[in-house]
């Protein structure tokens, strides 16, 4: 399932696992939300579509990764973890699918959406059919509590290895604009710092005065280690500003009967 898809999939089950009415027309989609969202949403109702086109002709939000609703939902989900429950006509082995939210932050960000869906009898990844509808949780539906944990587990294994070339991407990009900025901000101490160490022996080459240049060099001495003292903070300061944090954050989970 592409990044588009996952992000439909997770918005529109979001809003009917909490009671949204959703009208849908030609791809504009117009969510009447529940009264005891109205805060949260800051208004009660939405208009929005997953096509580019739609947007720019309908003047309503394009749902894409950064856009406002898109990130309300993550968020309340990151929060509260919403369960909905899909089944394919006559299904009855249990799976559950996994939406992950895979966020890399520095200097620069990158998310995405990810989706794993787990067969909970034999513990294997599997596809999604195509025929999945939205259905009410069913009173005989039991779910083998020992195999939820290794399933999550799995998923997020899964996860991490479909993510990892992202993730060595954005911690090469990262440690190289570290180093440039090494270079940019250090050099300009450490140069400070030749050019106090070449006065002392510029000093002691011409002068005849022992207390001078003695007096000269506990003088220097001491400025070059207010520079060093300089260069440690900033140094500190640059690990700080291109510290790279990796999240992979569950944001929902859906029940499938298959």
């Amino acid at each position: 399932m592409d990044t588009a898809q996952q992000i439909k999939d997770l918005t529109l089950s979001f809003f009917k696992t909490i009671n949204a009415k959703v009208n849908e027309n030609n791809g504009l989609y117009h969510i009447i939300i529940p009264e005891k969202y109205f805060n949260y949403f800051q208004k009660s109702n939405i208009r929005i579509t997953f096509d580019e086109k739609i947007a720019e002709e309908n003047n309503c939000e394009l749902i894409i990764p950064g856009s406002k609703t898109l990130f309300q939902i993550i968020t309340n989900c990151n929060n509260k973890g919403p369960i909905s429950v899909k089944s394919i006509p006559g299904g009855i082995h249990p799976a559950i699918r996994y939406h992950f939210h895979v966020s890399f932050s520095g200097v620069k960000q990158y998310s995405q959406l990810f989706s794993i869906i787990v067969d909970l009898e034999n513990l294997s990844m599997i596809d999604a059919p195509a025929n999945l509808e939205s259905i009410e949780i069913p009173s005989d539906l039991k779910l083998t509590s020992e195999k939820i944990t290794p399933s999550f587990e799995l998923a997020l294994d899964k996860i991490k290895e479909n993510s990892s070339e992202a993730k060595s991407s954005f911690v090469n990009d990262a440690n190289t604009a570290f180093e440039n900025d090494f270079k940019l901000f250090i050099s300009r101490y450490d140069d400070e710092i030749k050019e106090l160490d070449d006065s002392i022996t510029k000093k002691e080459s011409t002068s005849k005065d022992d207390e001078k240049i003695k007096e000269f060099r506990f003088d220097i001495i001491d400025k070059i280690e207010k520079i060093e003292k300089e260069k440690t903070v900033i140094i500190e300061t640059l690990q700080n500003k291109h510290q790279v944090n990796l999240d992979y954050n569950l944001v929902s989970a859906e029940i499938l009967i298959l």
